[in-house]
């Protein structure tokens, strides 16, 4: 009996030690900033920088950074439209960013999906510098996750005829009435270059949302 009382003492207390493990402590930090109606975080590297974006007093969305305690606002002055987000960033501290910039879209497809009818674009933000990324002749473009060769992933308007099976309507993400065809891209490292990934043959979209650091990308292809 007694060998049978020690034997489920010692199972007892290795339960509780595994219970133990499997419920580790941990810290939530709100990053702020105190009074805004809303932020979100979408991305973090290694040295504890966060990117995201939140929503100012007069109501527009900001690309920001939180490093160390402080909020770097880098939607001010971004590449001039009134809302930008911050949707990836990697260990060389190069933040990817959607904006808006201060150009009306001509076609009016609210790229970004925040309804107000400006040109929609990538850009990359690095030591206080933003860089505009290129698209493939069209207005728009969007984006994905950057890696740490600087190469970053998304999808570009092309410059072409308007495409009958792009939806007339507004998307449940608000963006559209969609008019152009878009494709995969995957732009740098290098400023300026921009290479197209072809969709599956037979469908005329694509894009592409992250990638490593081994270039391999991963996206979607379909119809628009």
């Amino acid at each position: 009996m007694k060998n049978i009382l020690t034997i489920a003492a010692s199972t007892l207390f290795a339960a509780l030690a595994t219970a133990q493990q499997a419920h580790p402590t941990y810290r939530l930090t709100d990053l702020g900033p105190v009074g805004s109606p809303f932020s979100q975080a979408t991305s973090l590297n290694n040295a504890g920088v966060v990117g995201g974006l939140a929503v100012f007093p007069d109501g527009t969305q900001h690309a920001v950074l939180w490093d160390r305690g402080r909020i770097i606002d880098i939607g001010t002055p971004g590449l001039g439209g009134p809302n930008s987000g911050v949707f990836g960033i990697n260990e060389k501290g190069q933040a990817m960013v959607q904006a808006e910039t201060s150009t009306k879209d001509p076609n009016s497809e609210n790229f970004c999906g925040y309804g107000t009818g400006f040109q929609c674009v990538g850009a990359v933000w690095q030591d206080g510098v933003m860089t505009q990324l290129p698209t493939l002749g069209g207005t728009n473009a969007g984006t994905g996750m950057i890696n740490n060769r600087g190469e970053v992933a998304g999808w570009a308007e092309k410059n072409g005829p308007p495409d009958p099976d792009c939806p007339a309507g507004v998307a449940v993400n608000g963006t559209g009435p969609q008019v152009l065809d878009f494709e995969a891209v995957i732009w740098g490292p290098k400023p300026g270059q921009i290479r197209e990934l072809r969709p599956f043959p037979g469908d005329s979209v694509g894009m592409a949302f992250g990638i490593n650091d081994s270039g391999q990308a991963v996206g979607t292809s379909g119809l628009c």
